[in-house]
């Protein structure tokens, strides 16, 4: 029904708009008719009035045959002057339809010029009587045109016939109707998602190859300690996405170390057979300094480093943790405190190292000392011997000193202070290192002549197979 209402609407269009084109022509014909008839009778009065005077004067054989040639040019030119009027309303002067009628008109108004000089050798009686006779049978002429004109352009004004017609009228074939296939729509549908998923999941893997099976990092040559899980935690910090797509850690000026506020997280968990690793593989360690570092920002070294330090200090240890990332370390905010009077204000000699120390609140036997202000050369403050003694001093207070590092792949500073350490361990966090990235970070370590002891698998997401499937469970208490 819509297609054949649009088919007759656009018939009707073109046959209204043939009418008014009649209807427009008409008018312009109309206008004229008075002005014609004008000249018509004035061309009698001057014709009646002349042979009045004249007493009959006859028209010759030449002068009959110049008039004959002078009324059918004069016609033309008239015609034409009035289908230039009516193409002024729709043409431009440049248009080639226009173009060609002025050069039929110029054309015209030559042989005319020629008729005059011809009737201009004629006596004057012969070229008066000439010139009254063409005006009253050029007007006559015209006149009678624009009547048959008039007649023809009412006729197609009140026409219904158009040049456009209906050849096949628009019909629906309810002999057999269609309907949805909903079987058959919903197997498509499935398929189509499953293809659409699959290759979702292959197109995302190829993007970020990140290593999500710590079998990978150990065929690296690289033991992994502990995978440890991601916890979902409200305490943890949060992560706020900043401009081009870099992670912002935010403090809010609380503690956030999820070992003290939830120790039966699984992640806490984990932690906690890290500790027992650690204890049987620092043995043969030159001294008790742990040196935590990662392949690049954002795979959790600060975590890893704090809430190590807190399951060792809950199993009776006297632990300390130094944040040695002067540029971006965040232990402060970990723990809810000011970063100032930290390890760069000890190794310029701003403050003694006693000062800068400070024990945890709820835990007795962890201590902690921030980064301190920023200084402008983290490197070179770690290469003077200060800083050699310093670890040494406090490495005769503690049980264990936990070292924060920043990244290998980042800095230096990385390298430097393992090489004061006994035991170097990294951090990689799944699905975000590569394995050429974790390759590289171990072989910048040994350019350093440092031996990382081995891995920690941090933020292990739950997936239907993998390691994280089987690798912890949830065990607790029920009673609250």
């Amino acid at each position: 029904a819509f297609v054949q209402n649009v088919a007759e609407a656009y018939v009707r269009q073109n046959v209204d708009r043939g009418s008014a084109e009649a209807a427009s022509q008409l008018q312009f014909v109309r206008d004229q008719l008075p002005t014609v008839r004008k000249q018509v009778e004035d061309a009698q009065v001057a014709m009646s009035t002349y042979q009045s005077r004249a007493n009959s004067v006859d028209i010759t054989m030449q002068t009959k045959g110049l008039l004959e040639q002078e009324v059918a040019v004069e016609g033309s030119i008239q015609q034409l002057r009035l289908k230039q009027a009516e193409m002024d309303r729709s043409f431009t002067r440049e248009h080639p339809a226009y173009r060609a009628m002025l050069k039929q008109i110029s054309d015209l108004q030559s042989r005319k010029d020629g008729f005059r000089r011809e009737v201009s050798q004629l006596p004057d009686t012969q070229q008066e009587l000439l010139r009254l006779t063409r005006d009253l049978q050029v007007s006559n002429e015209l006149y009678t045109a624009l009547l048959n004109q008039a007649q023809q352009l009412d006729v197609a004004r009140a026409g219904t016939v158009g040049n456009v017609r209906i050849v096949d009228d628009a019909v629906a074939d309810t002999s057999k109707p269609v309907k949805p296939r909903k079987a058959l729509t919903v197997l498509i549908s499935m398929l189509v998602g499953v293809f659409v998923s699959t290759a979702t999941v292959f197109l995302l893997r190829m993007l970020n190859p990140g290593v999500e099976d710590p079998a990978e990092i150990e065929e690296l040559g690289l033991p992994v300690y502990a995978a440890i899980p991601l916890s979902v935690s409200s305490n943890l910090l949060k992560v706020q996405k900043g401009r081009r797509g870099k992670e912002r850690i935010v403090g809010d000026g609380r503690p956030h170390l999820l070992a003290a506020a939830e120790p039966a997280d699984l992640a806490v968990e984990a932690l906690r057979s890290l500790r027992t690793s650690l204890h049987f593989a620092m043995i043969e360690a030159k001294n008790n300094i742990i040196a935590i570092s990662g392949p690049r920002p954002g795979v959790g070294k600060t975590f890893i480093s704090a809430n190590l330090g807190a399951v060792v200090a809950q199993a009776g240890q006297k632990v300390l943790v130094i944040d040695v990332d002067m540029r971006k370390g965040t232990l402060h905010k970990v723990l809810g405190v000011s970063h100032t009077d930290g390890l760069s204000d000890v190794l310029a000699g701003k403050l003694e190292s006693n000062d800068a120390i400070h024990p945890v609140q709820g835990l007795e036997m962890m201590h902690y000392m921030t980064r301190g202000e920023i200084p402008p050369n983290p490197s070179e403050l770690l290469m003077h011997p200060r800083f050699g003694r310093l670890l040494e001093e406090l490495s005769k207070q503690y049980d264990l000193v936990i070292v924060d590092t920043p990244p290998i792949l980042a800095v230096t500073d990385a390298a430097i202070v393992s090489s004061h350490a006994g035991s170097t361990l990294m951090v990689t966090r799944f699905g975000v290192n590569q394995a050429k990235e974790i390759l590289l970070a171990m072989k910048r370590f040994e350019q350093n002549g440092i031996q990382v002891k081995g891995a920690i698998f941090n933020a292990v997401e739950r997936r239907a197979t993998g390691y994280y499937s089987y690798g912890y469970y949830e065990y607790a208490s029920s009673e609250k």
